[in-house]
Order: structure tokens, then C-alpha cells, then sequence
């Protein structure tokens, strides 16, 4: 907690975006068809309709149609098809 508390603090003071110095995920979604998400942590579940990474927050899910990987390294990743929903559930939701 100390430790969330003093990086958050620290971009701050650096005048940086908090996710790139606490490791959060930051997820962009473009033109409906293109997800781009930073600092994932693997793949958990992949399907042409579903796709759940991995975060330190605990997961993110897209889901839709057609879905597929356009990109991916161990931190980015690149989702391209039919987005309908993108979800992030936390470590404590059920």
C-alpha cells in the first residue's frame, strides 16, 4: 500500500502518467475495431469471440466477434475484429 501510495506520488511529481510507473494497464479503443492494451501480463483465454489478459488489476475481457491478436509482446498487445464489450474486473470482483 506505502508503496502504491509513493509511486502514484512520484508520477506526480515527474509529471508522468501513473500507469506507466505503477505497471497499470492502459487500454485504448479505436474506431471500434482496435484495441490496444499496454502492460498486460499474458494471455488467460483466447477465441474469435473472447479474449481475457491478464493485468496486475486482474483481468481485462474483450469480447465481440471475429475477434483476433494483430500484435503481440510481453507487454503489448493489439486486438482487431467486431469489439462489443471490454470489461476489467478487479482482483475481488467475482
Amino acid at each position: 500500500m506505502v508503496k502504491k501510495h509513493w509511486l502514484s506520488r512520484a508520477a506526480d511529481w515527474l509529471d508522468l502518467p501513473e500507469d506507466l510507473i505503477t505497471d497499470l494497464p492502459r487500454i485504448e479503443w479505436v474506431a471500434l475495431k482496435t484495441v490496444k492494451i499496454e502492460n498486460h501480463k499474458g494471455i488467460i483465454h483466447y477465441s474469435d469471440s473472447s479474449i481475457v489478459f491478464n493485468v496486475r488489476a486482474g483481468v481485462i475481457i474483450i469480447t465481440g466477434e471475429h475477434l483476433m491478436i494483430s500484435s503481440l509482446s510481453s507487454e503489448y498487445a493489439s486486438v482487431q475484429g467486431e469489439i462489443r464489450q471490454i470489461q476489467l474486473k478487479g482482483q475481488s470482483d467475482d
